[in-house]
């Protein structure tokens, strides 16, 4: 691998757990006690304008929770949303680490909703060590869909060899790598060290 300068990570199964993945939503009807695929298709159908963030967080609930009465409320719902998120504190401090170093650009390359990703970015405080988010409601575009990447790299001005992404999803890694980045699969979020040594960055 040629030197890189610029690290781009994932966030959800990378840094904290997902934000609102399937399993996520099924927990969700479990707590409130709705009819899960009902509420599925339906997200199914707007999940890509929530997370370009053409959809915003109440809109997206009216249209695919709260189509009916329900016994619990907006704010309910949306706190058990944020509630969700748990950090990998463990990469979170690795990230501190090679932030307080200043050899490398940091970065994160995610999917996410504008409400949860301000939630997130905000609540675990990832901006102290990353300053730059190029998450899917900022870019208008989701991975693996190969412009996220080639915008991103027309906005730092990198060439992508000088670039490392890490996610835990193979489909974004090789989505990564049509665009020319270096890019590597983290399965599990304790590998995330073992990654960025096997890639050469300097811990």
């Amino acid at each position: 691998m040629s030197d890189i300068t610029t690290i781009f990570f994932d966030v959800g199964g990378i840094l904290l757990t997902n934000g609102w993945d399937h399993m996520t939503r099924e927990a969700a009807a479990a707590v409130f006690e709705y009819d899960y695929e009902e509420a599925e298709e339906k997200h199914q159908h707007y999940v890509q304008s929530f997370e370009c963030g053409r959809t915003l967080l109440k809109e997206y609930l009216d249209k695919v929770i709260f189509t009916q009465p329900r016994h619990f409320t907006i704010e309910e719902y949306i706190n058990f949303m944020e509630t969700q998120s748990k950090p990998h504190p463990k990469n979170i401090e690795l990230i501190r680490k090679l932030a307080k170093q200043g050899k490398y650009e940091l970065a994160t390359i995610n999917n996410e909703s504008l409400a949860l990703n301000e939630y997130r970015i905000k609540y675990y405080k990832l901006y102290e060590s990353i300053p730059h988010f190029f998450s899917s409601c900022y870019m208008g575009v989701m991975k693996p869909d190969c412009d996220i990447f080639q915008r991103v790299l027309w906005i730092t001005h990198r060439e992508g060899q000088q670039c490392l992404f890490v996610d835990d999803r193979l489909e974004n890694v090789k989505a990564a790598r049509s665009c020319g980045l270096q890019a590597a699969v983290v399965e599990q979020p304790s590998e995330l060290k073992n990654v960025l040594q096997a890639a050469g960055i300097q811990l």
